[in-house]
């Protein structure tokens, strides 16, 4: 299919296709363009759910990859003219974490997020990062307004290959993926979810070490 696209986009820009077919032209390399980004997508799942490297910890400012993954996602919420509220607890200590791992975990339930408000339009989308000092972990929320999750699939929704999408549109391995990063970070994840109203989706990661109960009381006094 790459092959093919890039053929067609040669010949496009060289001229050499029958006089009159220009149209039908860009209507088929619109048609590849969006078949191999959809391949694409599925070949990545795979990809990360067969691999399921280790973790390879640093020291990570959990609000800033936030932040960086809302921009990474800003032209999807800005489609479906999503209002994205941030509500990020100041001074949160920092988290031992594989950065890459957990940027894909929050821009996957971002993105999620999306997709459920996206047959309504609009909506609100609201992540929240919290301090739990008495447990040493930090708390990630990631919640929309769309249409909710059924009662029946909330047990499945972690599930390797479970999912309610069309045929075509995913292999269901994205929130499995997730779970796989946030276990193996010894983290938790959870849902929530009313239909009509909505879904949240809450990760705790444990603290970098060497962060002391001192000195995250220390931060939760500065931060409240």
């Amino acid at each position: 299919m790459l092959n093919l696209s890039m053929l067609l986009e040669r010949l496009m820009a060289s001229g050499s296709y029958p006089a009159g077919r220009e149209a039908e032209f860009r209507k088929y390399l619109s048609m590849i363009s969006i078949e191999t980004a959809r391949v694409g997508r599925i070949v990545s799942d795979l990809l990360a759910f067969s691999r399921r490297s280790k973790p390879q910890r640093a020291p990570a400012d959990l609000n800033k990859l936030v932040r960086t993954t809302i921009g990474l996602a800003d032209h999807k919420l800005k489609l479906i003219s999503a209002e994205v509220i941030l509500d990020l607890q100041e001074n949160l200590p920092l988290v031992e974490c594989d950065s890459s791992q957990i940027q894909q975990v929050i821009l996957n339930l971002v993105l999620n997020g999306a997709q459920a408000m996206q047959p309504r339009g609009g909506g609100k989308l609201t992540i929240r990062t919290r301090l739990i000092p008495q447990e040493e972990c930090v708390e990630l929320c990631v919640q929309d307004t769309g249409d909710g999750i059924a009662p029946e699939n909330l047990s499945k929704i972690f599930d390797p290959f479970f999912t309610t999408k069309p045929e075509g549109k995913g292999v269901g391995l994205g929130l499995a993926v997730l779970y796989g990063i946030v276990k193996a970070h010894e983290g938790e994840i959870e849902v929530i979810s009313q239909r009509n109203e909505g879904t949240i989706f809450t990760v705790t990661l444990p603290l970098k070490s060497g962060v002391n109960a001192a000195e995250v009381k220390e931060v939760q006094v500065q931060g409240a």
